[in-house]
């Protein structure tokens, strides 16, 4: 019995440091090489095909600001806007045209993209709604004019009912899917000089005015994006380096942009430089990463999120992410980042040096328009900006942008990128119809461009990971309590057994005495009835 406390306390000995060896050593090293393998990019894995085409369609919500005094307006007093959504669209997304480098290192691919309708998310709102909005096409052309030459905004001025259809405001009676995608026709049947100054406008080639068979213009916010790509991605496979697993290497065949300012040396500024992921994944291993990088083809440029905390999506934990403070609300020289101060709407609101006030990027050079991007109801926006309209109601959890991450394979689980298109309007010269107008940061849409895992996804990374994750912590601490019970509990029963064993085999020396004499008082009665 006491060797086999021994051999059990040794056996409990050996079990708590395997399940120490196990738990702390081998199970991390093998969930770091699965994790990986299940990560990288190489043609034939669930992996990749997951990469190739979305398993689930993006949500795209839309939100216009709908201008319930327009008529006031144009007389000088204060805009009053109601935010009407959401408009909700499915974006789907495959990628095209891939081939991969010949180390299999990296990618190269286009990405179509798809935006379908959905009428129960989005009702009891309709696409066919009526909204006032602000007419942008006609606001954009106005001010570019304006920077070009007074006489051509006199022919435009003399020729605007032609061109845009008799307008008598700066905003537009139209629907969303005329709006969004649709478009809205301007230079219809137009001749003389209205035809030669739609002509200018082609010729600009602006993303958003395309040109229809009848030479007629329409302006649709998103119609560029629907059925079409936005660029050639090359990005890494993480076969070689898992830390780059994701990561854009270039984009259209460049690692620097030509959109912000570049340095007086003419090399390319921080604001140029293309780094990071497009958002629909990151590299595995986010624990301990403070910061990561998103690049958007949609507002050109590279957006810099940064780790808040930790959070959860379906019980699945998760690290959530957020923006950072030079998105929006640090730009300008005395934050190192000058170079987004492109300085292309100087007869607006902007501060001395050329820059928008806190919380809103001049996107002029991305779009060709003087748009200007804000978070959605000016959320963090300067008070020079959202002192001046009416209907601004911002709330940092339904209008940040935030991503919750899967820490160990890098997964979104959940997220939303919020942002806001606005633009300036105000009086522009030679321009009679904008005469009496106050300079003024319009609000026109809000998008929310999100993902929350379906009920497929989320299964099958609990299934993969997070139960298998549960099974080796319990493995690794059941050795690791049942080895130390046995290794505490068994040395414990050896001594109370070898002391048991002890005291049986101890004779007290009163005992010993008494028996003595007991058994002499009856050998020597014996010997003398012997003798009798």
């Amino acid at each position: 019995m006491v060797q086999c406390t021994l051999i059990w306390a040794g056996i409990g000995v050996m079990m708590a440091v395997s399940g120490a060896l196990l738990g702390w050593v081998v199970f991390p090293r093998a969930v770091h090489e699965k994790v990986i393998e299940a990560t990288e990019l190489r043609q034939g894995t669930d992996q990749y095909k997951r990469w190739e085409a979305l398993p689930q369609p993006l949500d795209f919500k839309v939100y216009i600001f709908n201008v319930t005094n327009p008529y006031e307006v144009m007389q000088g007093r204060r805009p009053k806007v109601v935010e009407v959504g959401p408009y909700v669209y499915f974006q789907y997304r495959q990628k095209d045209n891939i081939r991969f480098s010949r180390d299999r290192s990296k990618v190269h691919y286009s990405q179509q993209q798809m935006y379908v309708f959905d009428p129960e998310s989005s009702y009891p709102l309709t696409e066919n709604d009526d909204l006032t909005v602000l007419n942008m096409h006609m606001n954009s052309i106005l001010q570019i004019a304006e920077d070009e030459t007074y006489d051509s905004l006199r022919l435009i001025n003399a020729e605007l009912n032609r061109i845009f259809g008799r307008p008598d405001t700066m905003f537009l009676r139209t629907t969303p899917k005329q709006f969004l995608f649709d478009g809205v026709p301007f230079c219809v049947n137009v001749i003389g000089i209205a035809k030669a100054i739609c002509k200018e406008i082609e010729k600009r080639n602006t993303k958003t005015i395309r040109t229809m068979p009848d030479g007629s213009l329409r302006f649709s916010f998103f119609s560029h994006k629907n059925m079409t790509d936005d660029g050639m991605f090359t990005i890494n496979t993480g076969i070689k380096d898992p830390s780059r697993t994701q990561m854009i290497e270039q984009w259209n065949g460049r690692t620097t942009l030509e959109v912000w300012n570049n340095r007086s040396s003419g090399l390319p500024s921080a604001c140029n430089k293309i780094r990071g992921t497009d958002g629909s994944g990151y590299p595995p291993f986010r624990t301990g990463v403070e910061r990561m990088t998103i690049f958007s083809t949609d507002i050109c440029r590279t957006v810099d999120i940064k780790l808040t905390g930790a959070s959860s999506y379906e019980g699945i934990p998760a690290l959530r992410y957020e923006i950072d403070g030079n998105f929006l609300h640090e730009i300008g020289p005395e934050y190192g980042n000058e170079c987004y101060c492109v300085n292309k709407i100087p007869k607006s609101i902007v501060k001395s040096n050329g820059c928008l006030y806190k919380g809103a990027l001049d996107l002029s050079n991305c779009f060709d328009a003087p748009v200007v991007l804000t978070l959605p109801h000016m959320l963090g926006v300067a008070e020079e900006y959202t002192a001046l309209i009416d209907g601004m109601d911002p709330e940092p959890d339904r209008h940040q942008i935030f991503v919750d991450v899967e820490p160990y394979t890098g997964t979104p689980l959940t997220g939303g990128k919020r942002v806001q298109f606005n633009m300036f309007l105000r009086r522009i010269d030679a321009i009679k119809l904008t005469d009496r107008l106050q300079p003024t940061l319009f609000p026109v849409i809000w998008i929310d461009e999100g993902i929350a895992l379906n009920e497929d996804m989320v299964k099958l990374i609990d299934d993969s990971l997070m139960k298998v994750l549960s099974l080796l912590d319990i493995v690794q601490w059941v050795l690791i309590g049942v080895g130390l019970l046995l290794a505490i509990l068994m040395p414990i029963v050896f001594f109370v057994k070898r002391c048991r064993g002890n005291d049986s085999r101890t004779v007290s020396p009163a005992v010993t005495a008494t028996t003595s004499a007991a058994s002499l008082s009856m050998a020597t009665g014996v010997t003398g009835e012997r003798n009798k």
